[in-house]
Parts: C-alpha cells; structure tokens; sequence
C-alpha cells in the first residue's frame, strides 16, 4: 500500500454534502487523468458521499484503491471530527473480494460477530453490541449501507481510539461495495464492511500532513 501522498488531493467537508455523488466522481476521475494518483480526503457528514464516489469511481473506470483509513482531523471550531482518506491508483495491488473471503472463512460465528449499523440505531446502543462481541470474539464485522456509513465510520473510530476496549482493536480491513436497495431493487446504493481485530495497533492517520497545502 502507498501510504504516501500525490501531488493531488480530493478533499470534501461537510460543506460540500449537497455535491452529487457525481460531483465528487467527476474531481476523482480528473486527479487520476492528470497525475495517475490522487488522495482522497472526506470529512465529518461527508464520508458516506466520498465513500459513494470512491466506489462508483471503481465500477466505472480503471480506478483502484490501494489505501484506506480512518482517523480524526482536528478542526479549530467542532474539536475532533471524524475523517476517512483513500489513496487511489490505476494500478490494482490488492483484491479485495479475496480478502474479505478469506476473512469471513476465519469467523466461527460470522451472524454474532456482525454489526449492522443504522440511523435509527443510538451510537451508545452500537458501542455497547460491539463491546460485548468483541468479549466473545477475536474479530468482528460492522455493515452499513447509505448515510449510515458515516455512523459505521464513527464507531469503528470509538473502538479503535484505546478508551473503551480492554485490548487494542485496529482496523484491519475497509471493503466497499454496492447492493441492491430495499425498496428499489432495480437501483444500488454504497455500502461498507469494517473488519475490527483485537491485538492489533494501528498508527494513526497524519491528516496534517494530507492536508498541507491542498
């Protein structure tokens, strides 16, 4: 994985939510066709939309992620606000479909050790199933489709900051993909897999240095 920045930097706030996913496509797309690499950078109620694009970026064009993180960025009026970065790239290095298989193959129990995620649920209601499946399990899965991927983004970032887990939890694995929407079969919609480990350390994303200068 890269874990180096380009020249070029996407970069979306919060400001930027009424964007189509489009929009943000259409900046993704122009970065790659002027330097080959682009970072991409979504903050706060942004992630879901740059998830969104990241994803139709890869379905409709030679576009790969090669690197995906979560973090915080601190902002000098909301504090800390929670921010995803993607590195992207023409050149596929890791495939994803086969990572996941191999993942879900090792779960014993993989319906207990998942965690859908949803508006209507309450974070402290989603920490608290997390936490006691983290008791039973080594790994665990958190699911979200649409807006509440941004929910999914925020909790994962809760278990791995190092308050609330009794072991260190890391990330050790962001899929995202499409399905098919409940009410509209015939239309698809974003959706994102977390895989949490236990023992695992993570270093955390240095969005400073991302944001320098972009």
């Amino acid at each position: 994985m890269s874990g180096q920045a380009s020249g070029m930097a996407v970069v979306i706030g919060s400001t930027d939510v009424p964007l189509k996913m489009s929009d943000v496509t259409e900046r993704i797309i122009s970065g790659i066709m002027n330097d080959g690499v682009v970072d991409v950078i979504g903050l706060d109620e942004s992630m879901f939309l740059v998830c969104s694009a990241l994803n139709l970026s890869s379905e409709i064009a030679r576009i790969y992620i090669d690197e995906i993180k979560f973090g915080y960025v601190d902002d000098p009026v909301l504090g800390k606000v929670p921010a995803i970065y993607a590195h992207v790239t023409q050149q596929e290095s890791i495939h994803y479909e086969r990572l996941v298989a191999e993942e879900e193959q090792a779960m014993d129990n993989i319906s207990d050790q998942t965690i859908s995620v949803g508006h209507e649920i309450p974070i402290e209601k989603l920490v608290t199933r997390s936490l006691m499946a983290l008791a039973r399990f080594d790994e665990i899965k958190l699911i979200a489709a649409g807006g509440s991927i941004n929910e999914a983004i925020s909790l994962s970032l809760k278990l791995t900051s190092g308050q609330l887990t009794k072991e260190p939890v890391a990330v050790k694995l962001i899929y995202l993909y499409s399905i098919n929407m409940r009410n509209d079969p015939t239309k698809k919609i974003s959706a994102i897999s977390v895989y949490l480990k236990k023992g695992m350390f993570s270093e955390p994303v240095d969005f400073s240095r991302l944001l320098k200068n972009k």
